[in-house]
């Protein structure tokens, strides 16, 4: 017979850090989301099983359990570009001590490229989007316009 693992006994799971603090799931999850919320001493138990066990949250299961994503997707058309290096570097350093984490696409001036970027981290429903230009396919466009959180344009004005 043979044995089949499931993959969360594969991982460290929030509930193992719950079991190891001696509190309950909510508590543990408030604990590391909202620590102003617990009390000191909850705190450090919750802080020391993570360290104990290697617990990494899992960002996929805290999007859905909080219908909000801390990352945000920026498309650049290129590296070689010492402009968007820099500008990336610049979003980097706003974005971090927000508690955002950026997901980085270079398009390479490809419309098919950036189109492909776009469906690929919308995906991951960022909590905002960072493109360059204004110029983008029909179907880029589209995916674009049934997207509801902020994108913001950079590197080029328009008229409105």
């Amino acid at each position: 017979m043979t044995t089949r693992r499931r993959r969360s006994a594969e991982r460290v799971t929030l509930s193992d850090v719950a079991r190891r603090a001696g509190c309950s799931l909510m508590s543990a999850s408030r604990a590391l989301s909202q620590p102003e919320r617990v009390s000191d001493a909850l705190r450090e138990r919750v802080d020391e099983a993570v360290k104990a066990l290697g617990y990494v949250p899992h960002p996929a299961a805290r999007s859905l359990a909080s219908s909000r994503s801390n990352l945000v997707a920026v498309i650049i058309p290129s590296l070689s570009n010492a402009v968007f290096v820099d500008t990336v570097e610049a979003i980097q350093r706003v974005l971090m001590p927000a508690g955002y984490e950026m997901m980085i696409g270079v398009s390479h001036y490809r419309p098919e490229e950036d189109e492909r970027l776009l469906r690929a981290y919308l995906a991951h429903q960022p909590a905002g989007l960072l493109i360059t230009g204004f110029e983008r396919s029909e179907a880029a466009r589209a995916v674009l316009a049934s997207y509801t959180a902020p994108i913001v344009t950079l590197m080029e004005l328009s008229e409105r």
